[in-house]
């Protein structure tokens, strides 16, 4: 069998702290043996929880996941401020004084709620002139970045800490752990944080950090969700290694591809219809026959077949007077 061949669909990944993402794929390939194999998007290497890993033809559905919301677990550390925004990098200027308040920690977090311009952190993957950002800053140069518009749907308070001792807290493999004994007492802020792609929680604990006037940085970063996918669904790689160990195969560990699908966006096919979709061919239904999600131009509605699996992705191009409804396909998948 070709090394490209194999089952389509989704595998949830828990991924650990300290790996890359793409050292996760790198990993899949070997234990399933599947080379065809993509993500959702990129976590940071320190940063743990929910990777969707697609195979074969799922990758061709990654489009989909900008428009995802997102969930987050995450602590901001007060008082610090590193060049990486997060407890990985060096340690730019520590400030003292009176920790905030409870509501002025909630009043922070706020204000950085809804579609607001966020600036990416010097060390990401965001391009300037055709370079990463992190390029320039591990050569020292300082560019200026315009800021991103991004949303923030919710940023929820879970729970605040002060007078915290950085030696317990501090992971061992920051580069901030030699002069931890040196820091004066941190307060640590724990959130849920869900928004749209493209936000960067670090960017978010340097900024609430400065309002607050006490600096900012990233400590625990935890994905919890994508869009319809949940970390309490994903298998940790040993556990998929034992799995291929034990005899299963790939598909027995995979999310089918209508898993992109709400439940209100799915329509089943017929035979007929089918043979229409994979021609090019739009196809016609009422209104009142079609799922909820179809109800204006432009909207998808994802086509199953009789077996209940993802067929063809369809986009509303027009309703006419009588109701009557035209599907275009927009992505033919079997």
């Amino acid at each position: 069998m070709n090394q490209s061949e194999g089952p389509s669909g989704f595998l949830a990944v828990d991924k650990p702290s300290g790996v890359t993402s793409f050292d996760v794929i790198r990993e899949l390939r070997r234990i399933i043996h599947i080379m065809k194999l993509g993500h959702s998007g990129v976590l940071d290497k320190p940063a743990t929880g929910l990777l969707v890993v697609g195979a074969n033809k799922a990758t061709r559905l990654f489009g989909l996941f900008s428009d995802f919301e997102k969930q987050y677990s995450a602590d901001i550390w007060l008082g610090i401020s590193t060049t990486t925004d997060d407890l990985t990098g060096e340690l730019l200027e520590v400030r003292t004084g009176p920790a905030p308040d409870h509501a002025a920690v909630e009043s922070a977090l706020q204000y950085y709620t809804g579609t607001i311009l966020q600036v990416p952190p010097a060390f990401s993957l965001v391009k300037k002139g055709g370079r990463e950002l992190y390029r320039y800053a591990l050569a020292g140069e300082e560019v200026e970045v315009a800021p991103k518009r991004v949303t923030i749907i919710e940023s929820r308070l879970i729970s605040y800490e002060q007078g915290l001792n950085p030696l317990e807290h501090i992971p061992p493999e920051s580069r901030l752990l030699p002069v931890a004994a040196e820091l004066p007492p941190l307060a640590r802020v724990r959130v849920q944080l869900t928004c749209t792609g493209g936000v960067y929680v670090r960017s978010l604990a340097r900024d609430v950090g400065a309002d607050l006037g006490l600096g900012g940085a990233l400590g625990f970063l935890m994905r919890t969700r994508i869009g319809p996918f949940n970390l309490a669904e994903a298998y940790p790689l040993g556990d998929i290694a034992n799995a291929m160990a034990a005899g299963q195969s790939p598909a027995e560990l995979m999310l089918p591809l209508a898993s992109v699908a709400s439940e209100d966006a799915r329509l089943n096919l017929d035979g007929s219809q089918l043979v229409l979709v994979r021609n090019g061919q739009s196809i016609r239904r009422f209104k009142h026959h079609l799922p909820p999600a179809a109800a204006k131009r432009g909207d998808l509605v994802f086509g199953l077949n009789a077996d209940h699996e993802l067929a063809a992705i369809l986009r509303v191009q027009g309703i006419d007077q009588h109701g009557l409804v035209e599907l275009r396909p927009s992505m033919v998948l079997g």
